[in-house]
């Protein structure tokens, strides 16, 4: 167990990289799959149709939803309930000039009067997701440490796009009610603005944890009040605001145990070229993870793509970690329990989950999981702890990653994500 524990000062688990260069440029993507689940195609919308960048494909109900856009120049190929599928072509005269018509259709988001509900219905027809950006709160904390090990776009945000920050913190004034703004920052770069307040958060994992994020800022366990945006969503707004166009991409980082690089890339690019173009090579035995090394999701083909959201892409090679085993049973070691930052325990939540006894898992109070990934890291059994979790949490309907601090179990000893990090010491 002790060595369990000392797996976590490993440096990986650091989340302050010194990486200031700006993002790189993605490929320009010979295919696109974009997300339609939820969504309702835009009329005309079908199989065949020629598309060109920043073209509206679909909406969704939700206002707080942003719409879907094409984004590049292609041919839809297919449509499915949960996919829409766009090879590249090249263009004729007359899908460039509708390009160039869509182009020149500019929002300027810095002269609109709209403020509040209204602009964010502005924002959702740009493709924003605003959710997290308008909560009604009276303090918003920006969460801009780097939200997985490994992922390392947070600091070129902060240091190299300082426009983009700028622009994007003018907009989110008049979009969220909130009476004070906090740029919650790794410590040690010791960051200094005039144009928000800045605290400075330990970057270790599992530090940049939402819920753990404002327990550092605040002092409380989920203080009322106080809601949490991710500097990833910030950087999208900032993005929308400059160019005053729709969202059509994201920042990931792709990596590897011995490469890794931030970029920009198109909405809807696959798995398998954002590898190819960062000349990573994917073989026998490794895991593919989009999202973060600790709380991404294993993927199963290369045909798979990046969402707005999406933070990152990883190939985790055959043999740098011990593999999970699906049905391995708990040795009730106690690790899990002892390196939980919310003091829940996991190996109860995933027993439960695991013979479907699911309404066992409320008494636990598996919504206050933060779906770290720590008690999987350290599970001795090599047991899927955290992906037993997430499949109760969506049998009993609850939200998803990062659920809210809130009633905690007690515990004799309190670990906070400090501890947790350095081994619970």
């Amino acid at each position: 167990m002790k060595e369990a524990f000392q797996m976590l000062s490993d440096p990986r688990f650091h989340l302050l990289y010194g990486v200031t260069q700006r993002f790189g440029m993605g490929p320009e993507p010979r295919r696109v799959r974009l997300n339609r689940e939820g969504f309702k195609l835009v009329e005309g919308v079908a199989k065949k149709v020629m598309v060109y960048p920043r073209m509206r494909l679909a909406v969704h109900p939700s206002p707080l939803k942003g719409d879907a856009f094409a984004p590049i120049f292609g041919r839809i190929t297919d449509i499915t309930e949960r996919s829409i599928f766009v090879d590249a072509v090249e263009p004729d005269d007359d899908l460039r000039q509708a390009a160039h018509e869509a182009k020149q259709q500019k929002t300027d988001l810095l002269t609109l009067t709209e403020q509040g509900r209204d602009l964010a219905v502005i924002l959702k027809g740009l493709g924003l997701n605003t959710r997290s950006l308008g909560q009604d709160c009276e303090t918003l904390i920006i969460n801009a440490l780097n939200p997985d090990p490994g992922v390392t776009w947070a600091e070129p945000m902060l240091l190299s796009h300082a426009d983009n920050l700028k622009v994007a913190l003018e907009v989110l004034r008049r979009l969220s009610p909130a009476r004070d703004i906090i740029l919650a920052v790794p410590s040690a770069m010791r960051l200094q603005r005039h144009d928000v307040t800045v605290v400075g958060v330990p970057a270790q994992y599992p530090a940049s944890v939402n819920a753990l994020v404002i327990k550092a800022v605040t002092g409380r366990e989920n203080p009322e009040g106080v809601g949490i945006v991710g500097l990833h969503n910030l950087w999208s707004l900032g993005q929308v605001a400059c160019t005053g166009l729709p969202l059509i991409e994201t920042v990931v980082t792709i990596g590897s145990l011995r490469h890794s690089g931030n970029y920009i890339v198109k909405e809807g690019s696959t798995i398998g070229e954002l590898l190819d173009f960062a000349n990573i090579q994917l073989k026998s035995g490794d895991t593919l993870v989009r999202g973060g090394p600790l709380r991404g999701e294993s993927l199963d083909k290369l045909d798979r793509s990046v969402t707005k959201g999406s933070t990152g892409v990883f190939v985790v090679e055959a043999g740098t970690i011990p593999p999970m085993e699906g049905h391995s049973p708990c040795i009730n070691c106690g690790a899990c329990t002892l390196i939980c930052p919310a003091r829940l325990t996991p190996s109860m939540l995933s027993r439960y989950a695991e013979f479907a006894l699911h309404e066992r898992n409320r008494a636990e109070h598996i919504e206050c999981c933060l779906e770290c990934g720590l008690c999987g890291y350290v599970c001795l059994a090599r047991r899927p702890v955290l992906q037993y979790i997430r499949l109760s949490k969506h049998k009993l309907g609850l939200s998803g990653a990062e659920a809210p601090l809130q009633e905690l179990k007690p515990r004799a000893k309190s670990i906070d994500a400090a501890s947790a990090a350095e081994g619970g010491k």
